[in-house]
């Protein structure tokens, strides 16, 4: 990549419109083939288009880099948002973004720590080994010889926030309706805004280290003297990250372990300290030899508020035990469903509000749920978040929501993907 990244308005909504273009190309070639076909040949053409449609936006945000891949990233990581086709190419943004180049490397290392890399460090590996919407990490060792991972924030990506907010909007407005993607973008932008600090990602890190203290869990040290806003160092996680991982076939007993752990980090992170880790992507795991998990990213936090954290608890222990008045009641109190609403419309409701509560008292019907054996329960629930929207307009956002459920239900689709057996009672919920 032997170019500067566009960071200003006008360059990157240029090539906003470039990608737009070759989106838009993609439908109008099938709408244009589409009186022609029979409905089985119009299904596929039509599937063909969403999936080069979604690989154009992959491929242009991918050199954009930015916000804007990281707003989608974090969107194909959404239950109900997003076509499949363009989910599983935004996934991609996981580890699969193409790095910068050389130059630009020790550029960012120069303006962020004043030296050039070699001065810093005893040894650093110009050659990127994960790169990523907002940033990419490079293997180094200090004069001490220990193993680092330096993440150098892309040159000029803290100005591009409110541009690309824009420029995506633009370009998910014909796949996703307005009043479901603007909420969303909000809570995500205000995330991201924290996100572009390596400095508060820092502190993020050291309070995980200190709060989240369980067997079998690792989580980096900051190295302090080599840190600062557009660089953060930590020492090396080893192992490989959980996609990667599940490519060389664990066995069951492997992938069930590794899934309860990471269940395990999501339900005391909620519950106990109010704070999630709400990246739930699989890049961001990173699975031992010894099948521990390594916990890297943390400039994606989300803090909750105590007391909706235990209507939260209430709401899903209503699920667990088919309590469905008990469910409906609680998306009044949070605020979900306005009590004010006609009792024909709140009738019109409620069967969502049960429908969903059945979907997710499923995982606790046995001691252990099996994704393996039930390999269509995330497009259950995702129909079911279809119905909801259909009833949109009687329905207000929460935005404690946004996170919380995207971390959960992204870790429900890692689960499915992995196959894995889980155990889903746990002391909170159950």
């Amino acid at each position: 990549m032997n170019y500067k990244l566009p960071t200003g308005k006008l360059g990157r909504a240029w090539a906003g419109g470039r990608i737009a273009a070759k989106m838009s190309g993609h439908m109008l070639t099938f709408y244009a083939k589409r009186p022609f076909l029979c409905p089985d040949d119009r299904h596929r053409s039509r599937e063909k288009a969403s999936i080069q449609g979604a690989q154009a936006l992959f491929q242009g945000l991918s050199l954009l880099k930015g916000t804007a891949l990281k707003m989608a990233q974090q969107l194909s990581l959404e239950i109900d948002l997003l076509p499949e086709a363009a989910c599983r190419e935004l996934s991609k943004a996981y580890h699969q973004v193409p790095p910068i180049n050389r130059a630009l490397v020790r550029q960012a290392v120069q303006a962020g720590l004043h030296q050039n890399p070699e001065q810093v460090f005893k040894y650093f590996d110009l050659e990127a080994f994960a790169a990523a919407s907002l940033g990419q990490v490079h293997h180094a060792v200090d004069d001490k010889g220990q193993h680092l991972a330096v993440k150098i924030q892309y040159p000029g990506i803290a100005k591009t926030i409110d541009n690309d907010v824009s420029l995506l909007r633009q370009l998910l407005r014909p796949i996703i309706q307005s009043d479901q993607l603007l909420p969303t973008l909000d809570e995500i932008t205000a995330r991201l805004r924290e996100e572009v600090d390596y400095l508060q990602e820092a502190d993020n890190l050291r309070y995980f280290a200190r709060h989240l203290t369980m067997e079998g869990v690792r989580i980096p040290q900051v190295q302090p003297a080599l840190t600062c806003p557009t660089v953060l160092t930590t020492t090396l996680m080893p192992g490989k990250p959980l996609d990667l991982w599940l490519e060389e076939n664990p066995d069951q007993e492997a992938k069930d372990q590794v899934a309860d752990k990471l269940n395990a980090i999501a339900l005391k992170g909620l519950y106990e300290l109010q704070v999630i880790h709400a990246d739930p992507n699989p890049g961001n795991f990173i699975i031992g030899d010894d099948l521990t998990v390594g916990l890297v990213d943390f400039g994606c936090i989300k803090r909750l508020d105590p007391g909706f954290v235990e209507q939260y608890r209430q709401l899903a222990v209503a699920a667990a035990h088919h309590q469905d008045d008990r469910h409906f009641q609680l998306l009044i109190d949070m605020g979900l469903v306005a009590p004010e609403l006609a009792p024909e419309t709140l009738q019109e409701i409620k069967p969502i509000s049960v429908a969903m509560a059945h979907w997710f008292g499923r995982l606790f019907a046995n001691e252990r749920f099996d994704f393996g054996a039930h390999p269509g329960m995330m497009a259950e629930g995702k129909a079911v978040m279809g119905r909801l929207h259909q009833l949109r307009k009687h329905l207000r956002m929460n935005p404690e929501f946004i996170f919380l459920d995207r971390t959960r239900y992204g870790l429900l689709r890692i689960f499915e993907q992995m196959e894995a057996k889980v155990q889903f009672r746990n002391p909170y919920e159950w």
